[in-house]
């Protein structure tokens, strides 16, 4: 690989290598940007943006959320899209609100740019065993490969009502094993259980996504994992870092920012936690929001 050298970096026997330099050109530029909107009376931000109930109601992108973060680019802010859905259930939401950056799968998978920042699986050991568990009590189980939506066991109409909540596609039916396939989560559709589970299943947390299911992710943060590594990936100052929600994966994520907002609509675990509550989902919530933040 080509080797660029500095002054200093020369003089110690030291080379920055092309992309390390380019990162430090990165950095630089947005510390120079950052310098300029500090001497015009402007904070240059992070704002992550829930989809279902935040940005989208039923599944459909709420009226003028296009031309609000249009807004948002033009005072330099960043802006990022924090879901539990992963890379197939998004639907293209990223490009037609043009948001660059992503984190999915309730923090699995983080993308910056289009470049993968940080992925998080549930071991295939796991899957399995969930799948064993599932077939001995006889619950419905939605696993979310990286590339595909599929009901391993479907003896109700649990899993249609949930993707109708989200207005998803129908989770299709494939009880087959694919230990070489990558799983960012699993869904489960069991009230009576879930406790069990959260015992036989320690390295996983179980939490409601609707009445129908609850999201399984590997245990941690959830999203707000992910928040953290783009945070630290775009070098922006933890003062200036917003996130707006509904749902209680959006706890953690409040938590990890500096402003934590809950949408009128969200869930009242979720409002006990915010700096601010803003209007519902339907009555310009999440504008309202970043006004009462003057962000636009």
């Amino acid at each position: 690989m080509k080797h660029l050298h500095s002054i200093d970096a020369h003089e110690s026997g030291q080379v920055l290598t092309e992309a390390a330099l380019s990162k430090v050109f990165m950095w630089v530029e947005m510390l120079q940007v950052r310098f300029f909107l500090i001497l015009r009376g402007e904070e240059m931000a992070l704002i992550f943006l829930d989809l279902d109930g935040t940005l989208l109601y039923r599944g459909e992108i709420v009226a003028g959320m296009e031309d609000m973060i249009k807004q948002l680019k033009s005072r330099n802010h960043e802006v990022a899209i924090a879901t539990g859905r992963n890379p197939v259930l998004l639907n293209d939401y990223h490009e037609k609100l043009k948001v660059d950056h992503l984190v999915l799968a309730n923090g699995g998978l983080v993308l910056s740019n289009n470049k993968v920042i940080k992925e998080n699986f549930i071991p295939y050991k796991t899957v399995k065993k969930m799948m064993d568990f599932s077939d001995k009590h006889k619950f419905d189980l939605v696993i979310e490969y990286e590339d595909e939506y599929i009901s391993y066991r479907k003896d109700t109409e649990a899993s249609n009502k949930f993707s109708e909540t989200f207005n998803l596609p129908d989770a299709k039916y494939d009880n087959k094993l694919y230990p070489k396939r990558n799983v960012f989560a699993m869904v489960v559709f069991s009230n009576d259980l879930v406790d069990e589970l959260r015992k036989e299943f320690s390295e996983l947390q179980f939490n409601r996504s609707n009445k129908y299911g609850f999201d399984v992710n590997p245990q941690g943060e959830l999203k707000a994992s992910g928040v953290k590594t783009l945070i630290k990936h775009l070098n922006i100052d933890f003062e200036d870092t917003y996130a707006f929600g509904d749902g209680f994966n959006d706890i953690k994520m409040l938590k990890s920012v500096k402003h934590g907002v809950a949408m009128g609509n969200a869930v009242d675990e979720l409002k006990a936690v915010a700096e601010y509550v803003t209007d519902h989902v339907n009555d310009n919530g999440l504008v309202k929001g970043l006004k009462h933040y003057h962000l636009i």
